[in-house]
């Protein structure tokens, strides 16, 4: 039957090796990456690279931001993470140059099938193009890919990919319109 063999427990498929990994960049992450006030930089990018991240030493990570498995992330040139953002990180996530991620987005690249009665972790990449300005409180979903200078609006869900210079909005975020520059 069914329902006996249904077993909901979220479990990881990655080896010992990865998640004794995970635990000390996890306790780094809240401990040693906190330490220097926001206007330190050079520290927290420091520590992500030595974790394996591919960020450029331009970008601006708030120390209150939260990044697991950061050897699973890459971030251009002028790009920024807010504050409570989350970088979920069970996938790549690329982030573009001059990308602007506001406080408490969340950037999830994992999810568990449904159509599974084990329950088996999925992954997908999140790509987040140059230019784009994630407003406050978004979630980006697994799979997602935010075209050129694309407009997430604050407290949005975003499940589907956009196209360069679209404004989007809602749960689930839906085309609003096209940004223009002035």
């Amino acid at each position: 039957m069914i329902i006996n063999d249904f077993i909901p427990v979220q479990t990881t498929p990655f080896s010992t090796r990865i998640k004794i990994k995970i635990h000390v960049w996890r306790f780094v992450n809240v401990t040693i990456f906190r330490l220097f006030p926001n206007q330190i930089k050079k520290p927290r990018i420091l520590l992500l690279r030595m974790f394996g991240a591919k960020i450029a030493s331009t970008v601006n990570i708030n120390r209150k931001a939260n990044i697991e498995l950061p050897w699973n992330l890459t971030m251009g040139h002028l790009s920024s993470l807010g504050a409570n953002s989350w970088a979920y990180c069970l996938d790549k996530i690329e982030i573009g140059q001059k990308c602007c991620i506001g406080k408490d987005v969340y950037l999830i690249t994992g999810s568990h099938t449904i159509e599974s009665v084990a329950f088996n972790l999925i992954t997908k990449p999140i790509v987040i193009n140059e230019g784009c300005w994630i407003a406050t409180g978004s979630y980006i979903l697994f799979g997602v890919t935010l075209g050129r200078f694309s407009v997430i609006g604050a407290k949005s869900l975003v499940i589907k990919s956009t196209e360069d210079f679209d404004v989007v909005g809602g749960n689930p975020a839906k085309f609003i319109k096209k940004r223009e520059f002035s």
